[in-house]
């Protein structure tokens, strides 16, 4: 009989590297939980993104299949300094409510993160930027798609026997009018299909040329769908007399269409998938790096927007005003998301004034003066003319009695007034370093007491000053 000494190896059933991974997505999330707000609200809320629900189980599983082959790494790391970089930026434009880029750099922060605690894996990628498929950042391949769209859909129709006439992204046929709107862009099967061609590839192909012509032929295929169910609803809306209850519910006509595309493409993807190699179990040599773990956390938390922003967890919810900014001459001002609004009346030189002035916390990625529904002009206003002055916009319009009118309105931060949402978010970037974070919208409206507005216009400018001279936005 032989004797043998303990082993120095552990036995590794890949629990404990699972349950670091889900640890460090925890922290991640609650250290970062306005941007995990922001994005569960403008996600699983949106249709676009109804797949989102099954990104977390996808993620979950690929962690089950890849637990045995992650090996804790027990030396520093260069993926710290990038998962610090990548927080310190994560946390300026967070202050600087800037949400596009916030949002797409959360799942590289978590990759980072788990990058300085385990060695280099391909698994890691996929269990971490897969949730960028459930981040709402994808709107901005929306236009270019919508304008493909209509100039595939022009084209095709050209050789079709039903007259029609494309101006912008309407179409006109003898029957009615269509739309080619952001939603018919095709945006959502493009996502779908692009998340699950890159699974698939990951799974089952391992060959570089195969992938890439199984690649092509999901994204060309999710393109095709698109223009095919168009093409068809326009077609049965000249068949039918604009009478079919296909042309008022066309999503569930593109999902018809899609599913059948979906299994030929995973047939083709079958045909070019590889045989698989049986993963063997890694063997550790050590436990998770207790060093690596704290460095870790402690960049978590020096860069965390929760602890910062505490003991507020949802800055929606300071929103307590609910005053529509309205007159007897014109609608209430779209202005959405202020934390309070002060709401006034005077008279200067015998002409009467409206002004109203919304205030922005700047907490949360909402809360903010360019927050996009922030149009401030109302729906359905009689506008003559617009122009912009000093910083400020004039709109000239009719009132409900037919009079000329006036409204003037900007956007305020500590740095001064802007004209332009585009222009406040530049002006964030230099506030937040002075610690400012607030932000204001001032808006005056007055009847012309003749058809010149001129008099009017230029009390309007001094008021606006004058009331921001005397803002504090500290």
């Amino acid at each position: 009989m032989v004797a043998t000494g303990p082993s120095s190896k552990l036995d590794n059933s890949g629990l404990l590297q699972a349950a670091v991974v889900l640890g460090i997505t925890a922290l991640v999330a609650l250290l970062f939980w306005p941007v995990v707000l922001d994005i569960w609200r403008y996600s699983f809320d949106d249709g676009t993104y109804s797949h989102a629900f099954l990104i977390p189980i996808v993620a979950l599983y690929v962690l089950y299949d890849c637990r045995q082959q992650l090996q804790f790494r027990q030396g520093a790391s260069l993926w710290l300094v990038l998962l610090i970089a990548s927080l310190a930026i994560e946390l300026l434009l967070y202050l600087s409510q800037i949400s596009l880029p916030v949002r797409a750099l959360l799942p590289f922060v978590l990759l980072f993160s788990l990058l300085s605690v385990f060695k280099h894996h391909k698994s890691l990628y996929i269990y971490a930027l897969v949730l960028l498929f459930a981040t709402p950042i994808w709107g901005i391949l929306s236009p270019p798609l919508q304008s493909l769209s209509t100039n595939v859909v022009e084209m095709v129709m050209a050789y079709t026997h039903v007259p029609t006439y494309f101006e912008g992204n309407v179409v006109s046929i003898p029957s009615g009018q269509f739309e080619i709107a952001n939603g018919c862009s095709g945006l959502r099967y493009f996502i779908t299909s692009l998340f699950l061609c890159l699974l698939y590839i990951y799974f089952n192909i391992r060959s570089v040329k195969n992938a890439a012509m199984f690649f092509v032929i999901c994204m060309l295929g999710a393109l095709i769908v698109n223009w095919v169910r168009i093409i068809t609803i326009i077609l049965i809306g000249h068949e039918t007399q604009m009478q079919s209850e296909i042309i008022y519910d066309h999503n569930n006509l593109g999902w018809y269409l899609y599913i059948p595309y979906l299994l030929l493409a995973f047939f083709v993807g079958g045909k070019l998938s590889s045989e698989l190699m049986v993963q063997a179990k890694v063997d550790q040599a050590d436990g998770p790096p207790l060093r690596g773990l704290v460095f870790v956390i402690l960049a978590l938390l020096i860069f965390s927007p929760s602890l910062i922003d505490w003991p507020v967890w949802d800055a929606n919810k300071l929103n307590t005003e609910d005053i529509k900014a309205t007159t007897s001459y014109h609608p209430a001002l779209q202005v959405a998301q202020y934390q309070s609004v002060e709401q006034q009346s005077l008279s200067v030189n015998q002409i009467e004034l409206n002004y109203w002035v919304f205030l922005f916390s700047g907490l949360g990625l909402d809360n903010k003066a360019s927050f996009y529904l922030n149009e401030v002009v109302p729906e359905n206003l009689r506008i003559d003319h617009s122009e912009t002055e000093q910083a400020i916009n004039f709109v000239y319009f009719r009132s409900a009695a037919n009079r000329p009118a006036l409204l003037a309105y900007s956007y305020a931060s500590d740095s001064g007034l802007q004209p332009l949402r585009t222009h406040l978010k530049r002006q964030k970037l230099s506030n937040i370093m002075n610690g400012n974070r607030s932000t204001a919208i001032l808006a005056y409206s007055a009847q012309c007491p003749r058809e010149s507005c001129k008099l009017t216009k230029k009390i309007l400018s001094e008021q606006i000053h004058t009331q921001f001279n005397n803002l504090s936005l500290n």
